[in-house]
């Protein structure tokens, strides 16, 4: 395993120093919450947070929620299971706003696009966090240091700037596309600004089924479930097994049928069975492990 270079940096407000991966451009200081450039030192002051708004055993309901209503789960879960473990998790994300138009010589604002918008800021997220979980805009409130003692702190690790440039594509191709209709070649200004950190958190839920641990990730904002492991009850395999099979029948004749009007019966035989094998995987693949997989997004 490859060794992961580390830096050690002073804090500018209290005077501690700490160390930091060096792929870390900011850095809050653990002693005191300050918020750090790691090149120059200075304070950075636009440093946001989002209060938890569900609490532990409010993020293990939500999960076991979704968890019963998952076929494959068993009926008594809910009974039977039990919270192990419980962590929270601060993400960071970039804040940004979006302020594009597209100009026409007639209307210096034929395309305009403006909204807030923020992006993951790093590349080692809890796992089951897709990078394209939709996190609210709104809400955010300045950052508290007292939130570094309650869970697992995560430090950004990647460019603001380049990130800028995947948030603004979307806005401008929208206002390029809306001044088509004042001009044929509108001019295309771009005054979006990187404005901030936000950490944002997230519930890590572990509970226990007949011996086995099981894994979610709970937004502690919205409490929607985002990742979820659940066990599979052993009475509905055969349900799921059989469920795979009649897809794969289903689709090898209706292929055979479709390729004896067309040119061969076996070559159809042969198509319909392959385009009916990804949707039975699902199924087959549901129905032979132990637990189940529920992604919220």
């Amino acid at each position: 395993m490859a060794t992961v270079q580390v830096r050690r940096v002073r804090c500018p407000y209290c005077g501690q120093e700490f160390e930091v991966p060096s792929t870390v451009s900011l850095a809050v200081c653990p002693y005191c919450g300050t918020t750090v450039w790691i090149q120059t030192g200075e304070q950075f002051k636009e440093h946001y947070m989002y209060p938890v708004k569900l609490e532990y055993n409010a993020a293990y309901s939500q999960a076991i929620g979704v968890a019963l209503r998952q076929f494959e789960a068993p009926e008594r879960l809910e009974l039977d299971a039990s919270p192990s473990a419980g962590m929270i998790h601060f993400v960071p994300l970039y804040l940004y706003h979006i302020r594009v138009r597209a100009e026409c010589p007639d209307n210096p604002e034929a395309g305009l696009e403006e909204d807030w918008a923020n992006r993951l800021a790093t590349t080692s997220p809890p796992r089951g966090l897709p990078e394209t979980y939709r996190f609210p805009v709104r809400g955010r409130r300045f950052f508290e240091p007292r939130t570094l003692k309650r869970g697992k702190y995560y430090q950004p690790d990647l460019d603001p700037k380049r990130l800028l440039e995947t948030v603004t594509s979307g806005p401008s191709l929208k206002a390029y596309r809306e001044a088509l209709n004042w001009c044929s070649e509108p001019k295309l200004v771009d005054e979006s600004k990187w404005v901030g950190i936000v950490h944002y958190p997230l519930w890590e839920v572990r509970y226990r089924y007949a011996g086995e641990e099981y894994y979610s990730l709970v937004d502690a904002v919205t409490g929607d479930v985002i990742f979820l492991e659940y066990p599979i009850e052993s009475s509905k395999r055969g349900v799921l097994l059989a469920a795979a099979g009649s897809m794969i029948a289903v689709a090898s004749l209706l292929g055979a049928a479709v390729g004896s009007k067309i040119s061969s019966a076996t070559y159809g035989l042969i198509g319909g069975l392959v385009s009916g094998m990804p949707g039975a995987l699902v199924y087959m693949r549901s129905g032979t492990r132990r637990r189940g997989e529920y992604r919220g997004v």
